[in-house]
């Protein structure tokens, strides 16, 4: 049964509702995202396009298989409605199993702090070396998901933006030791806002504000992540301005201007039309993949050139929409659209459900640091999550998860390392 436009609007107010006061009532973002997320990409750029601001996206394949229309849209709200629907009930439902999750007693803001110290020349010698590394590799491909891993390494500068801003947070430094770190992480932000590297500047964005606002109590913290949130917003759609307009030549007055356009008119929110060509692509020309996309996750690290015959990624390159010899091209279809490509109305049921399994696990894992550590970690999962439902190219959006978070991720393991000898030690 296909719901109307009409009945999808109620139902994703009642949804970001029921995610308002999960919020208040569980401190926890998850579902809220979820439901802001269907209402921009789906009912926001519908509205949009059927009061002509917008038209259905063309992109430049060697040939047309697409037939992008209202009727179309409409299944691919309600699917994408199903996804929210499936992913949002679930990980509540595991969220609420997961709750007695028992603190580690060695792990304290003290211990990660005397840990903090002792790395951070690492942390800081890293933090230079990624500097070089991004400033090398500035301008290397489009920005988009999916690029080879030599291009990807400049998104690691991301995750040392984030331990340069646990060690300010963090960290017990002295008065002359606090001025060079700010210093440091400033660098480190300027040069990682780049147009080639726009989900780099959410990795640290949203992982910050994670650690800036800690344990704030929600209602409180709203009064913050709402202004904060618009200005993340603002400043993602100025990079895709960049893309197109050359900003030095025009004024900051200029600069909002169009990146306020740009995001009230969701330019970069085309998931829906994604999500379009998807059901115009499976099963008609394409079998469902029934998990072989993710599979393909492990797969993408391995260099064509050592494995010419490598299976080709996304429906794209397998049809031979793209032009070999041009730069390809794509369009997001957001997760939902890859769980579709999987396995139908079947594959978005159950990978919904897995994912929202995998979302309340890693937070639950998270909630058993006592330090400002499990900030942190609550702030890297939500910004992967962003680009998770976007979608698209889904083995190159972990790695791009991969490739930005690592230092992270090396981080917490050798924290982990020092609480279990810390433990035996006491």
């Amino acid at each position: 049964m296909m719901f109307s436009f009409q009945v999808l609007q109620i139902c994703s107010a009642l949804f970001i509702g029921i995610g308002v006061w999960y919020y208040l009532r569980k401190n926890d973002e998850i579902p809220l995202i979820l439901a802001l997320f269907y209402y921009t990409v789906a009912i926001l750029r519908f509205s949009l396009i059927q009061e002509g601001v917008l038209d259905y996206v063309v992109v430049n394949y060697t040939f047309d298989i697409f037939n992008l229309n209202d009727e179309s849209a409409n299944v691919a709200m309600n699917y994408m409605f199903l996804g929210t629907a499936v992913l949002t009930f679930f990980y509540m439902r595991f969220a609420s199993r997961y709750q007695r999750k028992e603190k580690d007693p060695v792990d304290n803001d003290q211990n990660l702090s005397e840990f903090i110290t002792k790395k951070m020349p690492y942390i800081t010698a890293g933090f230079f070396v990624f500097l070089v590394v991004n400033a090398a590799l500035a301008g290397s491909g489009s920005g988009a998901l999916g690029q080879g891993y030599l291009n990807l390494l400049k998104f690691g500068l991301g995750g040392f933006n984030l331990l340069m801003a646990l060690i300010l947070i963090s960290a017990r430094l002295k008065s002359n030791q606090r001025l060079p770190v700010i210093i440091f992480l400033i660098i480190g932000i300027l040069s990682s806002y780049a147009p080639s590297s726009r989900f780099v500047f959410l990795s640290w964005a949203i992982g910050i504000s994670f650690l800036v606002f800690k344990d704030m109590r929600p209602l409180r913290k709203l009064r913050y992540i709402l202004p904060g949130a618009l200005g993340i917003v603002l400043f993602f759609s100025l990079l895709g301005v960049a893309r197109e307009t050359n900003l030095s030549a025009i004024s900051w007055e200029e600069k909002l201007a169009l990146a306020t356009e740009r995001a009230l008119i969701t330019e970069d929110q085309n998931m829906l039309d994604g999500f379009m060509m998807v059901l115009d692509v499976y099963p008609q020309f394409l079998d469902f993949s029934w998990g072989t996309e993710h599979v393909e996750i492990l797969l993408r690290p391995i260099p064509r050139a050592w494995w010419p015959e490598k299976p080709l990624g996304g429906y794209a390159n397998k049809l031979g929409l793209n032009d070999a010899e041009e730069e390809t091209v794509g369009i997001s279809q957001s997760i939902y659209g890859s769980f579709y490509g999987e396995g139908g109305v079947t594959g978005i049921i159950l990978f919904s459900i897995v994912y929202a399994k995998l979302l309340a696990w890693l937070l639950y894992l998270a909630k058993s640091y006592r330090s400002n550590l499990r900030f942190l970690i609550k702030g890297v999962i939500v910004a992967s999550l962003i680009p998770l439902l976007r979608g698209g190219d889904l083995p190159g959006i972990y790695a791009f998860i991969g490739m930005s978070f690592w230092p992270v991720f090396l981080f917490i393991y050798s924290y982990h390392k020092h609480l279990k000898r810390s433990y035996v030690i006491a």
